[in-house]
C-alpha cells in the first residue's frame, strides 16, 4: 500500500496498486456500472439481472483473463505475488483462469442454464482458490499480498454474489 495516499493521482503509483489488487478493482468497477445502470434504466431490468451481468463481466470475466495473462506470460511475477515458487503448473492454472474468464464474459446475456454452469464453475474455482489461500496462511504462514488481502476476499465474495443473483433471478421467472 502506498505510504502517501495523495500520490494516488499519479499513474505510476496507482497502476501497480490496481494491478496487484485487480480482482478488487474489477469488483469496484462492476459496482460503479451496477449503480450507473440502475440509475439510467434504459429499459426495465431487475437489480439482480444488472448485478449478475456486471459482476460476471468484470469481476469474474475480466479478472479471469487478467490472471490467465499473468500466470501464462508472467509466471515469475504471479508466483512471487502469491508467495509461490515458479512452477510449470502455472500454465495449467492459466488455462483454468482463461476458461472461467471466458465463461464470465459470455454469460453477460446468456441463458439461465449457461449462467448456472458459469457460476458453478466459477464458485468451484474461486472458493477452491480461497481454501488454498487459507491453507497456505495457516500451514505455511504465507501472508503474501497475492495470497491474502483483496484476492482472498474477492475469491469468497464474487461467487457468493453471483449465486444470490441466480437464485433471485430464478424466483423471478
Amino acid at each position: 500500500m502506498p505510504q502517501n495516499w495523495s500520490n494516488l493521482t499519479d499513474w505510476a503509483t496507482l497502476m501497480p496498486l490496481i494491478l496487484t489488487n485487480f480482482s478488487l478493482a474489477m469488483l469496484i468497477l462492476a459496482v460503479i456500472f451496477i449503480l450507473f445502470h440502475s440509475l439510467i434504466r434504459f429499459k426495465y431490468v431487475s437489480f439482480y439481472e444488472i448485478t449478475y451481468r456486471w459482476i460476471a463481466l468484470f469481476a469474474l470475466g475480466f479478472t479471469g483473463i487478467y490472471t490467465f495473462i499473468m500466470h501464462a506470460f508472467y509466471p515469475d511475477i504471479a508466483a512471487a505475488a502469491i508467495g509461490w515458487a515458479t512452477s510449470p503448473f502455472q500454465y495449467e492454472v492459466a488455462m483454468s483462469d482463461l476458461a472461467i474468464g471466458l465463461l464470465g464474459i459470455f454469460s453477460f446475456k446468456a441463458s439461465q442454464g449457461f449462467r448456472l454452469a458459469t457460476v458453478f464453475a466459477g464458485a468451484v474455482c474461486l472458493w477452491g482458490d480461497a481454501a488454498g489461500h487459507l491453507y497456505q496462511m495457516m500451514v505455511n504462514n504465507d501472508f503474501s499480498p497475492g495470497n491474502t488481502g483483496s484476492w482472498f476476499w474477492t475469491d469468497l465474495i464474487i461467487p457468493l454474489v453471483l449465486v444470490v443473483c441466480l437464485q433471485r433471478l430464478s424466483k423471478q421467472s
